[in-house]
Parts: C-alpha cells; structure tokens; sequence
C-alpha cells in the first residue's frame, strides 16, 4: 500500500556552501567599510582581507580584483532593491494607506543601501564595466521591478498593459530618485513629513490599480 501523508525532508544547503555565502557577505561589508574610509585606487584587496577578518588568498578567491567588488556591491545594491518593490507587490491591496505604508519600509531598505550606493557612485568612473555592460545591467534589474508591480493583472484590469508598465517604470523611477538624493546623498529637506509628497505622487502614478481607503472599513 502507498504511504500518505510522508513530508518530503525540505533540501538543505551544504555546509560549505552556506559558509562561502556568509564569507561573501562579509567580504563586501568590508569592502563597503573600506571604500567608505579610502579612495578606490588607494584601497588595497588587503585592506579588504583585514576588515573581514580573512586572509589575502580568501579575498582573491570569491573576487579577482577590486573591480568584481564593486559589480557585486552593485548586483547588491539592486537585489536590495528588489526586495522592497517585492514587499509592494505582495500586498494584497494598494490604498494610499498601504502606500504610505510601503514607503515607511522602503526607507528603511534605503538606508542600508544608502553606503552601497555612495561607494558604488564613488568608484563608478575606474571601477565599473563598461557602458554597455552597466546599461544592461540596470535596465534588466529595473525590468524585474516593473514585472513585479505589474503582475497582478487583476489589480490593472481596464488599463493598457503599455500604459501599467510605464505606470509602473515611473514609480520606480521616481521612488529612487528620491531616496537617493534624501538618503544616500542627504539632501536636505524643510519639509516635515517628505515621504507624505512622495505617497501623493505614487498614488497619482498608481491610481489606476489602487483601491479607496474607506473600501477596507
């Protein structure tokens, strides 16, 4: 007789795999530490190994030179950013409230990019691959973003999906832009609330998928 009901044992990283992701993850706070203190021509792979606590050899074997750092401190920075349009995507409904919400959250995500972004900018000029290669890399990244805000086709019923996507695109766009001056450039800001202009703006640009507010009450 067939068994019912057995749960399949859920697949579990091997050891060692977990250990060199750990490792890589420390590598490029390292790095990050390191960048921020030193110029990126001045900075040293060894300078690296002694922020993480590593040696010189387990530097060179996740990352060829200082140039791969920053691919990864870039591929980073964007996986971070994935997740905060993720969390808005997931939610089950989008009202000014659960906007508002979003953007609260997503500030936090910003402000643990923001030294990313700063080094990444910084060592952009001698670090990064080449133009084409870094266009690719960004359009593809915010490619998966706009996917993400427009995937539940039930929420952009009655709206041209070119028309959603550009919706989406410029959100996105509007919504890094500004964490990026705020946060990581610390631009200065008189007003008391800035992320209640940029919920208004959101909102504006998502109209067409948001519901009311009241329609939860």
């Amino acid at each position: 007789m067939q068994e019912t009901g057995r749960m399949e044992p859920t697949p579990r990283r091997n050891l060692r795999e977990e250990q060199k992701i750990l490792t890589h993850r420390r590598l490029l706070e390292a790095a990050v530490t390191v960048f921020t203190e030193k110029p990126f021509l001045e900075a040293r792979m060894e300078d690296i190994a002694q922020a993480a606590g590593v040696t010189r050899v387990t530097v060179y074997a996740h990352f060829p030179g200082k140039a791969e750092i920053v691919d990864a401190l870039v591929e980073r920075l964007y996986g971070l950013m994935g997740e905060a349009y993720a969390d808005l995507a997931a939610l089950p409904r989008w009202t000014p409230a659960d906007i508002r919400a979003w953007l609260d959250e997503a500030a936090v995500h910003w402000r643990e990019m923001a030294p990313i972004r700063r080094v990444a900018n910084a060592a952009a000029p001698t670090a990064l691959r080449s133009l084409g290669d870094g266009r690719t890399q960004y359009v593809e990244a915010h490619e998966r973003y706009v996917g993400m805000l427009v995937g539940d086709y039930g929420r952009w019923r009655g709206v041209d999906p070119a028309e959603a996507r550009q919706r989406a695109l410029m959100a996105v766009l509007q919504t890094e832009s500004f964490f990026s001056a705020w946060i990581a450039v610390e631009w200065p800001l008189e007003t008391k609330d800035p992320l209640r202009l940029l919920a208004d703006s959101l909102c504006h640009l998502l109209a067409p998928a948001l519901e009311d507010d009241s329609a939860s009450v």
